[in-house]
């Protein structure tokens, strides 16, 4: 730092002080920060640029300086986020006092004021939207919740001004959905955007769907991760009003007519449907697919009231992709069935193609059975299709895993407990006027054919009701005890009413090895009546019969 200047005739030296001179009581003062400092005075620099701008139109360029420490947020994250917080306030301002708006009394000069204002609005709305995505999440969560204050802003206006700002594709709120949308790596901006303002706001709700419509509409080619991006915001939606009542949560200015299409709820209903619909004739990848009808029945099928048959389409579309698919999209139409009288007289004819050998195999075996035992729950069903379902799953627990058997036999014997009439495949009396011993006299000799024809597709002309169960009685002789006792059920009295299948649904190799081994062991069983003294020698010296094999097999190898 300069010391002070001392004068010696004509020359003039500088002399430092004597530390000393500096010292209170014999310590030296503490400099100041020189980055507190400088972090204070930008925020006070921040504060007087804002205050400046909403004193006077004179000082609206401050907006421009103010965007480009906003702009300049990879370098000064923390100026960038006290300047766009300056700049919300500003603005928000400025739209409540209606300086954004052309009136018709105003001159030429105060129309270019309004146009460039505007323009400054949207570059710090395009701004902020770059935040949207980034990996600090506190960054992004900052830029969503300014964004949504201008929005709410913008929708306070009045009735005219509010819709167009809800529904122009150069709005604010338009332009924070597409990049929701568009960002790949914003599941926790879409989320907290669901959270704090769909899911609580009714207004919200209606045009974040129609956003979504309006971008599927006009985007000529989505890539994939944009429908990804638009199922995942709209899965979060849970909360599905049924009743007009419950629309009354308001984000913008409350719709004031008692006609408004806010307070409406089919109109609700159809803009989430063609929203839906959109993405329903989007170019859909099988895990795209697979999203949407994990969620078809708890929240899609809640918004349909109508329009089943292009559900119906959608459904079928999927079965024919195969896989898992064919099992949750049968699970849909079921739905659809059952709920909305959807006749679908193919069901159980699809149903049954998804018998094969893979089934048993299958990873989802166990979700599967589920589904299986509850579409086959109706007693009301013919007992020719009920008993083609009994003889298919028999035929292929022949070479199914014991994880498997074991749900297989305690849903037969329900089934058998549900439709008496399907009991004739255990056991059939004989009786000179049926068809299956008239055929055959000397079915005693010779044996009867299986009447089952498993390669029929319709399970009403399998004729599987005049077949039997001799696969289930070939299971008692199963290699696994457990099954084996399991198997026997079906010879004994039905004194059961029915067995909860859940029990039987989740078992595996490793479940029931564990089972065999976590049993108590009451007595230790007996391998060897004698321990050998010799395997591969006599007592009298070289090798016996087993170890002379042994040799040969070493010398050849």
């Amino acid at each position: 730092m300069p010391g002070l200047i001392l004068t010696n005739g004509d020359s003039r030296k500088r002399k430092r002080t004597d530390g000393s001179a500096t010292k209170v009581n014999g310590v030296k003062p503490r400099k100041a920060s020189k980055t507190t400092t400088s972090s204070e005075n930008t925020q006070a620099d921040i504060l007087l640029l804002e205050e400046q701008i909403l004193e006077s139109r004179e000082h609206y360029n401050n907006i421009v300086k103010l965007q480009s420490w906003v702009d300049n947020a990879d370098k000064k994250p923390k100026t960038a986020t006290l300047a766009a917080v300056a700049l919300c306030r500003a603005f928000c301002r400025l739209i409540a006092g209606e300086h954004l708006v052309k009136r018709k009394e105003d001159s030429e000069a105060d129309a270019q004021v309004v146009d460039w204002l505007k323009q400054r609005l949207r570059g710090y709305v395009q701004s902020l939207t770059g935040w949207i995505g980034s990996p600090d999440a506190s960054k992004e969560s900052t830029a969503l919740t300014l964004l949504m204050r201008v929005v709410k802003e913008e929708t306070s206006q009045g009735a005219k001004r509010s819709e167009q700002a809800w529904r122009t594709d150069r709005s604010t709120f338009y332009v924070v959905v597409k990049a929701l949308l568009e960002s790949a790596d914003a599941e926790a901006a879409r989320e907290e955007f669901v959270e704090k303002y769909v899911e609580e706001h009714d207004d919200v709700r209606f045009y974040t769907m129609l956003a979504i419509k309006q971008f599927s509409c006009t985007a000529e080619e989505k890539s994939k991760h944009c429908i990804s991006n638009e199922l995942h915001l709209l899965s979060k939606i849970e909360g599905i009003p049924d009743a007009p009542e419950q629309l009354g949560d308001w984000y913008g200015q409350p719709p004031s007519p008692a006609t408004h299409q806010l307070l409406s709820l089919p109109a609700h209903r159809k803009v989430a449907q063609e929203c839906w619909l959109s993405i329903f004739r989007a170019p859909l990848t099988i895990a795209h697919r697979k999203a949407i009808l994990n969620i078809m029945t708890p929240q899609i099928l809640l918004w349909f009231n109508n329009r089943m048959e292009i559900l119906a389409d959608f459904l079928t579309d999927s079965f024919n992709e195969g896989g898992a698919l064919s099992l949750l999209a049968l699970s849909g139409i079921f739905t659809l069935m059952t709920e909305r009288n959807l006749d679908y007289p193919d069901f159980y004819t699809k149903l049954y193609s998804l018998l094969d050998e893979d089934v048993m195999h299958s990873k989802h075996r166990s979700r599967f059975f589920k589904l299986l035992d509850q579409f086959m729950n109706s007693s009301h069903l013919p007992a020719a299709l009920v008993a083609s379902f009994i003889k298919r799953l028999a035929c292929l627990s022949l070479q199914a895993p014991p994880g498997g058997i074991v749900w297989v036999v305690p849903w037969v014997y329900n089934m058998l407990k549900r439709h008496p009439a399907c009991t004739f495949m255990l056991h059939r009396p004989y009786h000179p006027a049926h068809a299956i011993y008239a055929s055959n006299p000397a079915y005693q000799e010779n044996g009867v054919e299986d009447a089952f024809k498993a390669l029929e597709v319709d399970p009403m002309h399998t004729s599987a009701v005049d077949s039997s169960l001799w696969e289930l009685q070939t299971l008692t002789e199963h290699w696994h005890p457990n099954v084996a006792t399991l198997a026997k059920i079906l010879s004994e009295q039905f004194t059961k009413r029915e067995y909860l299948l859940e029990d039987f649904q989740d078992h595996s190799y490793a479940s029931l090895l564990d089972a065999e081994l976590g049993k108590e062991v009451r007595k230790v069983p007996e391998v060897e009546w004698e321990i050998p003294k010799r395997i591969l020698t006599e007592e009298g010296g070289g090798l016996n019969g087993l170890g002379v094999l042994l040799g040969r097999a070493i010398d050849s190898s």
